[in-house]
């Protein structure tokens, strides 16, 4: 690994407006994005150095860990180095021989342009990051003055660049992966968007959120909160109809895949990426759900894209507080690696470490875990059909007559509920759910991967929503995701200083533990498909009331051991809390053609 060798608080600390090859606000002339830099100043003029980046459009609005960035003359931001870099990836690296760059995106901070929330404009600001370092874009030491004399250079840089970040931050380096740019050899997305319809509309749904009508915030009000704010106004945000467009485009009302969601879904371009890949996730995060992994990850296999995964058992939380010393150590091989050509080995060890419940991290060749294999359950009623028995069975197929009405019908109220059942209802019928649940497991099942409900169904609403939970009933310490989607909380105890610091950053940070309780149930996973977008997500199809129709869809990819002795359930709903209130609809439920298929590893 490298040494620390350089100085942190004797680093050149600098800054540069970058020029974007379009203008996005509208304002006549091509827009500046400010990158501040810190970097060794005892190898200015002796070696090019490599660069690690973490483009954000955050860095005027929120800490990072509890840190913001500070100007060394906040009365003119502008023309200001930071005296503060927040979180320790600069303190680390900076003394280890790299340069580290946070970029202020498109439109947001100190940057001109225009905020697309991952779109073109977001990504094409953090590639003029990596074309400025390799010579091919124009950098201004100033933002004021576009000549020749005021022109500044990276005649420090070797080309060579990393990009990280967690969720919006780690999101764009997908993004810039997608383009192929040359000079960017490695990303690291944590908690990251892979493709953001199905960040906005999972599997043609519509998430609850902020809007007046209870929906997701969508692009259009998202990009109003980010847009910069300086100098006392906004930019010209809605010229030439930007605002109206990302409104559009999103197409709220009917939720479809789109022009404008290929724009933004960096997973279908992975055959053009260059650079290698390092996903950390984790399983119960329910703001960038596991939906953005495992189509992401198993693109990147197929495409040959040198990768690694780490998956922890906590929400939209970050590794340096899930797993501090290895993740750390673990970096700096991986950037080592990539940036600098040391032969470490990281490439030579498995590709999956994955956390089980107990807290023990485990390696695997990849993920799903080796060996996992399909196993298919169905359901049988009992005295009151909407509660029942969940049972594996070697049929994979409905069983019911499809030219016909099925013989064993079970009836769900249309309603928006909690998506789990305390397990002192779990034996009783309910009229707004349906819950069918094994005997207790004579052994662990070890859940690798995605699982796929199907079944025939009759709903009284054309466009509705089906959801899907799978529940664990059985005592046990379970983790326990806040209304901020998080599952870790803050000590008072500090963390030592990591790596270098000075009068100004200590990069000392608070150690983390997670949240659990004890509880006689567990969330595992759940799902749900827009019954409109049961055929095709490009396509808004209502289907017809009161007529049976098949539909099917995956659940949330998880990683999870249920424990000997507990019961596993699937319960069937209309419309979870999840979600905005869509109409609702009354479903009946075709008994004999549900299948659930669950991937289990030995």
């Amino acid at each position: 690994m490298s040494d620390e060798q350089y100085s942190y608080e004797n680093a050149i600390r600098e800054f540069v407006y970058i020029e974007l090859p379009f203008d996005g606000d509208a304002d006549g002339r091509k827009d500046l994005v400010r990158a501040d830099i810190i970097r060794p100043r005892e190898l200015d003029g002796v070696a090019r150095i490599p660069a690690i980046m973490d483009p954000s459009p955050y860095y005027e609005l929120y800490d990072r860990h509890g840190e913001k960035s500070e100007y060394s003359h906040p009365e003119d931001k502008w023309n200001s180095p930071l005296k503060k870099f927040p979180f320790f990836y600069d303190n680390y690296f900076v003394p280890r021989g790299y340069a580290m760059i946070l970029l202020s995106t498109s439109g947001t901070a100190l940057s001109e342009g225009f905020c697309d929330i991952g779109g073109p404009k977001d990504v094409a600001s953090a590639n003029a990051v990596v074309d400025w370092l390799n010579g091919r874009a124009k950098g201004y030491v100033t933002r004021d003055r576009r000549t020749p004399d005021n022109e500044m250079k990276a005649d420090w840089a070797s080309g060579l660049v990393g990009a990280i970040g967690k969720s919006y931050d780690g999101s764009v380096p997908n993004g810039m992966a997608a383009t192929g740019i040359e000079g960017l050899k490695t990303i690291v997305p944590i908690s990251a968007i892979s493709s953001q319809y199905d960040w906005y509309h999972p599997q043609g749904a519509l998430l609850n959120g902020d809007d007046a009508d209870g929906g997701w915030w969508e692009p259009d009000n998202f990009a109003a909160s980010l847009q910069s704010a300086a100098e006392g106004r906004l930019q010209r945000f809605n010229t030439k109809g930007g605002w109206q467009r990302l409104h559009d485009g999103s197409d709220k009302e009917f939720r479809r895949y789109n022009e404008f969601w290929a724009e933004r879904d960096y997973r279908s371009h992975v055959k053009d990426f260059k650079a290698s890949v390092f996903i950390v996730h984790g399983v119960n995060d329910l703001n960038v759900m596991m939906n953005q992994v495992n189509g992401y990850w198993k693109a990147l296999g197929e495409c040959g894209v040198p990768r690694k995964i780490w998956l922890h058992q906590y929400a939209h939380d970050d590794p340096f507080d899930v797993r501090h010393d290895a993740w750390v150590a673990t970096l700096e091989r991986w950037f080592d690696y990539w940036l600098k050509g040391v032969d470490n080995g990281i490439m030579d060890e498995p590709e999956a470490c994955v956390e089980d419940i107990d807290g023990n991290w485990k390696s695997y060749a990849s993920w799903p875990v080796p060996g996992a294999a399909d196993h298919t359950f169905a359901v049988r009623g009992g005295e009151d059909a909407r509660l029942g028995e969940l049972a594996e069975t070697d049929d994979a197929g409905a069983a019911a007559d499809k030219s016909g009405e099925p013989a064993n019908v079970a009836s769900v109220k249309g309603a928006r509920v909690h998506e789990l059942l305390a397990a002192a209802q779990s034996d009783k019928a309910h009229d707004d759910r349906l819950l069918y649940v094994s005997t207790p497991l004579e052994r662990d099942w070890h859940i690798s991967g995605t699982p796929h409900v199907t079944m025939r169904v009759k709903a009284s609403a054309p466009d509705t929503n089906l959801c899907a939970s799978l529940i664990e009933y059985g005592e046990g310490n379970y983790v326990q995701v806040s209304e901020d989607i998080h599952a870790l909380v803050e000590l008072k105890e500090k963390r030592p200083a990591v790596g270098g610091s000075s009068d100004d950053d200590k990069a000392s940070y608070a150690v983390c533990v997670p949240r659990k309780s004890h509880e006689m149930q567990n969330m595992v996973t759940r799902g749900w498909i827009a019954t409109a977008h049961k055929d095709s997500f490009d396509e808004f199809t209502p289907t017809p009331a009161d007529q049976w129709y098949e539909i099917g869809f995956d659940l949330l990819a998880t990683d999870w051991i249920v424990r000997a002795g507990h019961r596993l359930a699937l319960a069937i709903y209309n419309n979870s809390q999840r979600l905005a209130a869509v109409p609702l609809s009354d479903f009946d439920v075709d008994l004999d053609s549900v299948r659930l298929t669950i991937p289990f590893a030995q």
